[in-house]
């Protein structure tokens, strides 16, 4: 069957129509989808997202390494070069800044070689603490009812006539501290003594003012005889802080040069205290001095 020249080119032109035709259709978006997008997204434009008032807690991100050596047991995330470098470039490098430095040092072990252990305490008591505390230091205790003064054998490391337990009876009566490195700290190792009646601080470079005022104010209901003779660090304060002490009997002093009103607190203390007794001080006698200079 023949086609006629005019039907040919109106077929043509239906084909590109219905082409077009499905080429927009497959464009366009589905109504009901668009509609829904575009209301929410006015929605959002009118009433912004309210966030909440918490803190949400997020896992810390870890870095899991695939590979380890052996080696990596000695790994670690600080350089500690750096701070060995801090360290250095905080000395200075002089006689007087490395002698400062290694002071600093030795000061900061004598603290730590004091520091006041609770748990030793609880367990065997103060009485016991301290002795245990003094003997291990070099220095010596008397027990309330023994005659014999308990040290530390210089040829062993252990105290065996001291118990290791708590023992109620062992009350501490004496106590010789004499030429010991006992510091301020220290002393807090000495507290709740309820017997102690007899104490040595002779030679003791680093008790000063603030070690008396504060044994004064500790044992100033008990202790009847205190030695400090030697102590460069005491000084008139130091000593007028003993005036607390209602039962000293025997006080020796000497070895103060720090003190310059020797005599005048030593004859306060007389005034307060009328049962002390006060031995190394030598009394000017004004008697024998001329009026002038007895004024002077």
């Amino acid at each position: 069957m023949a086609i006629s020249y005019s039907r040919l080119i109106q077929l043509r032109l239906a084909q590109k129509c219905f082409q077009r035709s499905c080429r927009s259709v497959s464009r366009q978006r589905p109504i009901a989808a668009s509609s829904q997008i575009s209301k929410i997204d006015h929605k959002k434009m009118i009433e912004p997202e309210k966030k909440e008032d918490r803190v949400i807690y997020e896992l810390p991100k870890v870095h899991v390494e695939e590979k380890k050596t052996a080696l990596a047991l000695f790994s670690s995330d600080t350089n500690y070069g750096i701070k060995v470098i801090e360290v250095i470039n905080a000395i200075k490098f002089t006689p007087y800044g490395i002698r400062q430095a290694w002071d600093i040092f030795q000061e900061d072990k004598l603290l730590r070689s004091q520091v006041y252990i609770k748990e030793r305490a609880e367990f065997l008591g103060p009485e016991l603490a301290t002795a245990h505390f003094l003997c291990y230091r070099g220095g010596k205790v008397r027990f309330h009812g023994q005659e014999d003064w308990i040290t530390q054998d210089p040829d062993s490391d252990t105290l065996t006539s001291l118990p290791k337990f708590y023992v109620g009876s062992y009350k501490v009566e004496a106590a010789d501290c004499s030429k010991m490195t006992l510091i301020y700290e220290g002393l807090e190792n000495m507290k709740k003594m309820e017997n102690l009646k007899w104490l040595s601080l002779e030679s003791c470079p680093y008790i000063d003012d603030w070690c008396l005022d504060r044994i004064s104010g500790e044992y100033g209901d008990t202790l009847e005889y205190l030695d400090i003779r030697n102590c460069p660090l005491v000084t008139d304060k130091g000593i007028a802080s003993l005036s607390k002490m209602k039962k000293l009997k025997t006080l020796i002093l000497g070895g103060h040069p720090e003190a310059k009103n020797l005599e005048l607190v030593c004859l306060m203390l007389e005034d307060i205290l009328p049962e002390i007794t006060i031995r190394g001080i030598v009394y000017c006698d004004t008697s024998l001095l001329k009026p002038n200079e007895a004024n002077e």
